[in-house]
């Protein structure tokens, strides 16, 4: 019965993960992509493996909730004395080492498998510590230590408080258990290791990947100028309002992508606001520094024709709309969505798939390049 709750409140931590992982994305994003230049899926699958871990060892510690009802009327204690839980054992338990069923008993103890689970509870966080972020055994035994006495203060204070007191037992044995739990899965590391890339074969191939500049990298790039041009404007229309002025909103469009496609790259040598968190800059095809003019001609072309694309499909859907005949009105819907989805899925094939020169890169005579350095 005790496994199957701990199995339900994994399953709980597995239902939340997808929110917390959703949190973390952007985040995890931009720092892979401003120090590797890359994003490896096995790393991924370790941050948010440890991650998902973490939220599971919580959510073990102080789930199922009780009611605030319920918790008023215990009375909590704080046990205090080290290794009790072996005289626990010894007591609750009478050893017969002639009777094979004894030692059924032991393992049916509530202390043995409460140590056991405390034990398996920081086992994976003293293999994470050493395996990926290269914690020696001091540093091992220290954090895990941390984190049991963590996961101790939160019982203690009734999950910081929102119960009137604590709900489980702050037990010193925990913390005993669980820091030996962080020490054997250190041990255990150099037998895992075995299966996984350490973490400088890691690197290596995620600073080998960055000097590549993917359609993902370009995607994303483009998406972080975008939200910082959407906070600008915002702030533009804030200002305004205060001073009590009044201006067109493509007045504010075109102030914010004047700045950050044209004057903040001319600047910088070739770098958005995006690119410089990405790591990625314009040059010319010689792999020189890109000139003023090449690269206020290239971001013009961006601006003038590539931002704007779907208002202009929806422009010249009005007008279309407009002159159109009612009997035809179907058929040039039809014909206009078709020239759509025609040019969009020629640039996509074009310049995200076959990886080919943008019109605005071939005209400029330019491209983008990775700045990571994998030395």
């Amino acid at each position: 019965v005790l496994v199957m709750s701990y199995i339900q409140i994994i399953i709980t931590a597995c239902v939340f993960f997808p929110i917390l992982a959703f949190l973390i994305t952007i985040p995890y994003i931009i720092y892979n992509y401003n120090k590797y230049g890359s994003i490896l899926f096995v790393r991924t699958i370790l941050i948010y493996g440890f991650i998902l871990y973490l939220l599971s060892a919580y959510f073990l510690i102080i789930l199922p909730l009780p009611t605030i009802d319920f918790v008023s009327k215990l009375s909590t204690q704080v046990q205090l004395i080290p290794f009790s839980f072996i005289s626990d054992i010894i007591w609750t338990v009478h050893f017969n080492i002639k009777d094979i069923s004894t030692y059924i008993n032991v393992l049916k103890n509530p202390f043995v498998y409460q140590a056991i689970y405390n034990l398996l509870l920081t086992l994976p966080f003293g293999f994470f510590l050493r395996y990926y972020f290269n914690c020696n055994f001091r540093k091992t035994v220290f954090f895990t230590f941390c984190l049991s006495l963590f996961f101790e203060i939160t019982q203690l204070t009734g999950l910081y408080f929102i119960y009137p007191h604590a709900y489980r037992l702050f037990d010193v044995d925990d913390l005993i258990i669980n820091t030996l739990g962080g020490m054997i899965g250190y041990a255990l590391t150099p037998l895992l290791k075995k299966f996984l890339p350490s973490k400088s074969e890691l690197d290596s191939k995620a600073y080998k990947k960055g000097l590549k500049v993917t359609s993902t990298k370009r995607v994303f790039t483009f998406l972080i100028d975008i939200v910082l041009i959407i906070i600008f404007i915002a702030i533009e229309i804030i200002i305004v309002y205060i001073n009590n002025n009044s201006l067109n909103y493509y007045i504010y469009i075109v102030i914010a992508l004047l700045i950050f496609f044209i004057i903040i790259p001319i600047i910088s040598g070739g770098f958005t606001l995006g690119s410089k968190i990405t790591n990625i800059k314009i040059v010319n095809n010689n792999l020189n520094k890109a000139k003023w003019y090449q690269i206020l001609l290239r971001n013009l072309i961006f601006i003038l024709v590539y931002i704007p694309l779907p208002l202009y499909f929806y422009k010249l859907f009005q007008y279309i709309n407009q002159i159109s005949k009612s009997n035809y009105n179907s058929l040039i819907i039809i014909g206009y969505t078709a020239i759509i989805s025609f040019i969009l899925l020629f640039i996509l094939i074009r310049n995200f798939i076959l990886h080919k020169q943008f019109i605005y890169e071939i005209v400029t005579k330019t491209k983008l390049v990775s700045t990571i350095d994998a030395s």
